[in-house]
């Protein structure tokens, strides 16, 4: 239901914003082998005095495209902070690194009830976080590209146990649930990390197996997700000497083969978090006779929630990341609802970044990309 916040935000035109801040105060499978242990009020003139000759009107607030779905009774802040989620298999029993299907089931469903919204890193990257006002962004991550990610049935329908298939389902009944997840591929290791468990080349003719991979990187594309680079085979960078680059380059190449001609792959995640010992190679390298690759966005393998691209600590070389272990989500979402000044909210207007007049400091206006900023008076303490 929606808030007395977004409400005031989208009936209430002529308000002023400081009235519109006052009114609103396991089940599983078996574990697999494989992958790494903004909406604010338009000027109207209705009941005001008409804006004064040669004044420029503001302009209102993009309407919603779609559902909005579930919302938080939270003012803006477009300075807090956003969760970068990361999964890797399925399974039980549960750990660091496995997710029972029935948790992430739940993840799904908490998180879009406490008002929740995926965006890609690419989106974040961009600035492009247009989700509805009242909602906070989340990035998910999946890593190692497993069999019980993404898979389909010898019917050519896409397997309901696996986390696409529950990603596909939940989208289907909560449509306002519309954005996609960041997938992070393993093109030459070992079944089943391979492409989502596809066969092995003698297993499967190759003409058939480029195809079912195609087909799974087409399903991505069409659906709002993205295409990360996890390397080639989940090599150690740390460990890789001189052959970092074409670890990374060459998985690259790999990866864009089943891809549309001109889709850039613009995020890369260490594997095990370890970095080369030229960390610049993680972003940017060459490899076969001068090719060369670019990474804007490297994920890291731990941390906490993370600071939006318009703060001055923004750093998309190294972007932490939240393992969904066992508690760590529920207790990281608790803390939020308990004290949610550092979660970010947004104003519903992919145009502004809307903030309180606390967190000022630390906008970096360079880092804004045409963006509006827009103070607002702090809220009161929860």
């Amino acid at each position: 239901m929606l808030n007395e916040w977004c409400r005031i935000r989208r009936a209430a035109a002529a308000l002023t914003l400081a009235a519109a801040l006052a009114a609103c105060g396991g089940e599983g499978g078996s574990s697999e082998a494989g992958g790494e242990g903004k909406d604010l009020p338009g000027d109207t003139t209705g009941g005001q005095a008409a804006p004064a000759a040669g004044a420029q009107p503001q302009s209102a607030a993009p309407a919603p495209k779609g559902p909005t779905g579930p919302v938080a009774n939270l003012p803006p802040n477009e300075m807090g902070r956003i969760m970068v989620l990361e999964y890797h298999r399925t399974g039980s029993p549960e750990g660091e690194f496995v997710r029972t299907l029935a948790n992430y089931k739940k993840d799904l469903q908490s998180l879009y009830e406490k008002g929740y919204r995926p965006v890609t890193m690419r989106q974040v990257l961009e600035r492009n976080i247009d989700i509805p006002a009242g909602t906070t962004p989340v990035v998910f991550t999946f890593d190692d590209a497993t069999r019980g990610q993404f898979y389909y049935r010898p019917d050519g329908s896409i397997d309901p146990n696996t986390m696409v298939g529950v990603w596909a389902d939940f989208k289907q009944r909560n449509p306002a649930w519309s954005g996609g997840g960041v997938w992070c591929i393993l093109p030459a290791a070992a079944h089943p990390s391979n492409f989502f468990g596809e066969t092995p080349d003698k297993a499967t003719p190759r003409a058939q197996r480029e195809a079912n991979i195609r087909k799974k990187m087409e399903w991505f594309v069409a659906n709002g997700h993205e295409i990360c680079n996890h390397t080639l085979f989940h090599a150690r960078l740390d460990r890789a000497g001189s052959k970092v680059q074409d670890y990374i380059g060459i998985g690259e190449d790999s990866i864009k083969a089943y891809l549309p001609a001109n889709y850039d792959i613009v995020t890369f995640a260490l594997p095990l978090g370890m970095w080369p010992a030229n960390r610049s190679l993680a972003w940017a390298g060459t490899y076969r006779d001068g090719k060369r690759y670019e990474n804007k966005v490297v994920l890291e393998v731990s941390g906490g929630p993370n600071v939006p691209p318009w703060d001055r600590e923004w750093n998309p070389h190294s972007v932490d990341r939240f393992i969904v272990a066992p508690g760590a989500l529920e207790r990281q979402l608790a803390f939020w609802e308990k004290d949610p000044s550092n979660r970010y909210v947004s104003d519903g207007d992919p145009r502004t970044v809307s903030y309180p007049r606390r967190m000022a400091a630390r906008l970096d206006r360079s880092k804004l990309g045409g963006l509006t900023p827009k103070e607002l008076p702090d809220a009161p303490a929860p």
